[in-house]
C-alpha cells in the first residue's frame, strides 16, 4: 500500500488542491500491440528515449516538488531494458510505483523483480474474455493468452495481502455486452476492474492519444444501453463485485459519450498540473497524454523544481486545457475527483479498507483458461461465435515492436 510520505502527499493535495501529488511516466515508446483505438506509440515515435542516467535526476525532482505516485506506463513499460532499475530509483526516494501493461509474458522475470522491489500495484489490459475477439481488439495474434498467462504469473509473484492488482478495459461499440463478463473474471481472482472509454479523435483535430478509427465510437443508439450499463456496474459494486472506478467517474464516462465532454473537470478545467501530469518517453514535461508544451522542459533538468514552483508551467499548461475539450481516461479525472469530490474521497477510503482487508489467491495458468470458460459459459454474448463483432485488420504478432524503431530501449 502507500507509503507514508505518499500519504501525505495526497493529504496536501486534498487540502490545498495545489499538490502534484501523481505522474504519469511514458517510460517506452514502444509496444508489441497494434491497438486501434490507441495513437500514443504513433504520437511518441519522434521521441528519443531518456537517458537511462538521468532517472535519478528525474526522481529527485519528483520528491523535491512533492510526487507520491508515479504510474509507468507506454508503450508497454516493460520493453525498457532498465525498467527494474527505474523502479529500484524511484522506490530509493520513497515514490510508490503503479505499473501498467499490456501483458507482456516473455518480461515476466522483469514483472518478478519489480515485485521484489516492492511494487504492490500493477494493471493488465483486457478488454474481453473471448480470444479471438480481443486478439482483433488488441491488433496482434495470441494477445489474449500473453496477457491471460501474465495475469496467473502475477498472481504468484506479487503479495496476496497488501497488493492492488488491476484489469483495465477500454470501452467501445464492440465489446459493451464483455464488461460484466470480465468484472466477473476480476472480482473471481480477487483482481480490480478499471474502466475507460474509447476516445477517438479526427486528422483535423489530432490528440495524441486518441486513436482516428471511427468505427470504435460509441454510436447514439447506444447510448441508452451504456447507461443501463453504468446503472448495474454500480448495483453490482455495492454487492461486493471489485469495480475500482467511482460512482462520479462513472458518471463521467456517460457524459464524456454522449457529449464529448467529461463533467469531473473543475470549473470546465483540468487540474494539470497542480494535481498531476505526464512526463514523456523522452523525459520531458508535458500537461497529460494528450498534449505538449511548445517548448521543451525535462524533468531532469537542474532547475526543474524551481520552474515548476514558479507557477511558469502552470500558466502554459491551463492556456492548453482552457481549450481542451477534455478527457475521461481514468487516473487524471479519478484524481481531480479525489481531491475534490467528498463523495469520492469517501468511496476512496472504503476501496482502501476493502484492498487491505483482502487476499488474492494464485493462479496457474490452466486454471485460469479453465474459470475464463466457466464464466463465459454463464453470459450469452459467447454463445455464438463473435466473427459478426470483431473489428477487423487482425495483425500478425510483428518481428520488431510497435513505433518504427523496434526492439527494447
Amino acid at each position: 500500500m502507500f507509503s507514508f510520505s505518499t500519504i501525505l502527499s495526497m493529504a496536501k493535495a486534498v487540502l490545498t488542491k495545489n499538490s502534484p501529488f501523481y505522474v504519469q511516466f511514458y517510460v517506452s515508446k514502444h509496444c508489441n500491440l497494434r491497438c486501434r483505438m490507441c495513437n500514443i506509440v504513433e504520437a511518441n515515435a519522434d521521441l528519443a528515449p531518456f537517458p537511462g542516467d538521468r532517472i535519478e535526476d528525474i526522481a529527485r525532482n519528483l520528491r523535491r516538488i512533492g510526487v507520491g505516485v508515479v504510474l509507468l506506463t507506454g508503450g508497454e513499460p516493460f520493453l525498457r531494458k532498465d525498467i527494474d532499475r527505474i523502479v529500484q530509483t524511484f522506490k530509493a526516494y520513497n515514490l510508490d510505483i503503479r505499473l501498467q501493461t499490456a501483458g507482456l509474458y516473455s518480461q515476466r522475470e522483469k514483472i518478478k523483480r519489480c515485485a521484489e522491489l516492492g511494487v504492490t500495484d500493477i494493471n493488465v489490459s483486457l478488454d474481453s474474455l473471448d480470444r479471438s475477439f480481443s486478439d482483433s481488439i488488441n491488433g496482434v495474434e495470441g494477445s489474449f493468452d500473453n496477457a491471460i498467462r501474465t495475469i496467473a504469473y502475477i498472481s504468484r509473484t506479487f503479495p496476496a495481502k497488501g497488493a492492488i492488482c488491476a484489469l483495465g478495459c477500454v470501452l467501445s461499440r464492440y465489446n459493451l455486452d464483455h464488461v460484466r463478463s470480465v468484472l466477473e473474471f476480476a472480482t473471481e481472482i480477487g483482481w480490480w476492474l478499471s474502466l475507460v472509454p474509447v476516445h477517438i479523435t479526427d486528422a483535423d483535430t489530432p490528440l495524441n492519444f486518441r486513436g482516428q478509427d471511427a468505427l470504435f465510437s460509441l454510436p447514439p443508439d447506444q447510448h441508452q444501453y451504456l447507461e443501463e450499463l453504468i446503472k448495474d456496474l454500480k448495483r453490482l459494486k455495492r454487492k461486493g463485485a471489485l469495480l475500482f472506478d467511482s460512482d462520479d467517474y462513472l458518471d463521467s464516462i456517460l457524459h464524456f459519450v454522449r457529449t464529448g465532454s467529461p463533467n469531473w473537470r473543475h470549473q470546465g478545467i483540468c487540474d494539470s498540473p497542480n494535481l498531476y501530469f505526464a512526463i514523456l518517453p523522452d523525459g520531458r514535461f508535458a500537461p497529460c497524454c494528450d498534449h505538449r508544451l511548445e517548448r521543451v522542459v525535462h524533468v531532469y533538468d537542474p532547475d526543474f523544481p524551481a520552474l515548476y514552483a514558479s507557477g511558469i508551467l502552470h500558466q502554459e499548461v491551463r492556456a492548453i486545457s482552457r481549450n481542451c475539450p477534455g478527457c475521461n481516461f481514468g487516473s487524471f479525472p479519478e484524481m481531480t475527483l479525489s481531491a475534490r469530490s467528498p463523495s469520492t474521497i469517501l468511496e476512496r477510503l472504503r476501496t482502501q479498507c476493502k484492498a487491505l482487508r483482502r487476499s488474492q489467491r494464485p493462479f496457474e495458468e490452466n486454471e485460469l483458461f479453465a474459470l475464463l470458460e466457466r464464466i463465459k459459459a454463464r453470459h450469452p454474448v459467447y454463445a455464438a461465435p463473435l466473427e459478426h463483432a470483431r473489428p477487423e485488420k487482425l495483425t500478425p504478432q510483428p518481428d520488431s515492436f510497435r513505433s518504427g524503431n523496434g526492439g527494447e530501449e
